[in-house]
């Protein structure tokens, strides 16, 4: 059930909050091609990829199903990898689609690029770096060189293919010149013995792999990587109508003013740093923001993020992922409303303080939710019919904080 009480709880627990009610169609139009004065198609040299021969039998969420059924999607096997290419979720319960699940933040940036953030590689049940976005890799011998393969067929949140391309545009156009405003991340720099810099480069091997070149050994560049972030990729094709050397200086400053941004400067840092709160922007994350006009403002008092059709992984059924069908986040100003919020059975999920431990266990049977402990610093009060939250979690919490815990495969019972 989606929580229509939004409203009456605004009334008798937080008087300064304002929530929204009543049912929510899919944000935006889920089929939207890129528009705009400069198109970048890039070449495929699979073309089982992008015309799919036989595939295994997969189902998708009841929304999802709906859409290709009037022809504003493709079907589910021609918006996923093939069989030899997707990521299939083995070790979780298989769930149910459906339900939505509610979080409260004060910056909302933050927790839902913790919840939803993807990269090339992740952590394995070990502790060890293993692939995502990513298939494989390999290293050589002197840890100067790490070639990357891609999943083939995995596309973006607008049905566009991810490429190679993908990866060295965001390097070569986005971090070397530091376009975004933001410095270059540790893992792609080594030091001499002078304790100098030196710089990464990337090169492109064929339509879904690269490598990654040092001019130094560096064998500890994945397990930094991952701690940075684990991205390497934007969408070439969307981006070129961001920037100025493609699009020139006049669009590019009449779009950034389009956008509600001073500078195309600022709107290239928020679109890069936190892409996910900008509506429209193509993602390979399970969830998108929300398009619908009272729904998309990450600022605002309530927002939502949707499913991702395009979305790359599949559970142990052959069942696309993601389980829930909306994320829903409320705009608080402090800690004491998150816990309000919490006992009172308000929030799916939600992060503690060490000093709130007492209070939420007291209120646990009210609220309808359990404690889960990482770790001293870690824990959280989880409702109890929301499944596949890990009772632990002790590699990726470290780099993705509650994004350890797969909200892609969470889901109401």
């Amino acid at each position: 059930m989606r929580p229509y009480y939004r409203k009456s709880l605004a009334v008798l627990f937080l008087t300064a909050l304002c929530f929204t009610a009543g049912c929510k169609k899919p944000g935006g139009d889920l089929t939207g091609t890129p528009t705009g004065e400069v198109t970048v198609s890039p070449e495929v040299d699979n073309p089982e990829v992008q015309t799919p021969g036989e595939y295994e039998t997969y189902t998708e969420a009841p929304e999802l199903q709906a859409l290709t059924g009037i022809g504003r999607l493709p079907v589910v096997e021609k918006r996923i990898p093939a069989k030899e290419e997707i990521l299939k979720e083995t070790e979780i319960t298989v769930g149910s689609y459906g339900e939505d699940a509610q979080f409260a933040a004060e910056v909302g940036d933050e927790l839902i690029g913790e919840l939803i953030s993807e990269g090339l590689f992740r952590y394995g049940a070990d502790g060890s770096v293993v692939p995502n976005l990513a298939k494989s890799y390999t290293v050589n011998a002197d840890f100067t060189k790490y070639t990357i393969y891609l999943r083939k067929g995995v596309r973006w949140s607008d049905g566009v293919l991810f490429t190679a391309d993908d990866c060295i545009f965001y390097y070569d156009k986005l971090c070397l010149p530091e376009a975004t405003g933001e410095t270059l991340d540790q893992c792609f720099l080594v030091y001499d013995e002078k304790g100098m810099p030196e710089k990464a480069s990337l090169e492109k091997l064929d339509t879904y792999s690269f490598t990654i070149s040092f001019p130094l050994s560096n064998p500890n560049f994945l397990q930094q990587f991952l701690k940075d972030g684990g991205i390497c990729f934007a969408p070439e094709h969307y981006y070129v109508n961001l920037m100025p050397e493609y699009m020139g200086e006049d669009a590019a400053n009449a779009k950034a003013k389009d956008m509600g941004y001073d500078s195309v400067e600022d709107m290239l840092h928020s679109v890069a740093v936190n892409p996910w709160n900008t509506p429209g922007v193509p993602t390979l994350n399970p969830y998108c923001l929300s398009e619908e006009e009272e729904l998309k403002d990450t600022t605002g008092e309530y927002y939502e993020f949707v499913r991702n059709p395009y979305y790359w992984k599949v559970d142990a059924e052959g069942k696309q992922l993601p389980y829930l069908d909306r994320l829903g986040f409320t705009r608080i100003s402090g800690q004491s409303q998150k816990m309000l919020l919490t006992t009172e059975g308000f929030l799916s999920v939600g992060e503690l303080l060490i000093g709130q431990r007492a209070e939420a266990t007291a209120n646990a049977d009210r609220g309808g939710y359990r404690l889960v402990i990482w770790s001293d610093d870690s824990s959280f009060a989880v409702k109890k019919n929301l499944k596949n939250f890990p009772e632990t979690c002790p590699f990726e919490e470290k780099v993705r904080g509650i994004g350890a815990a797969h909200v892609e495969c969470w889901y109401m019972e």
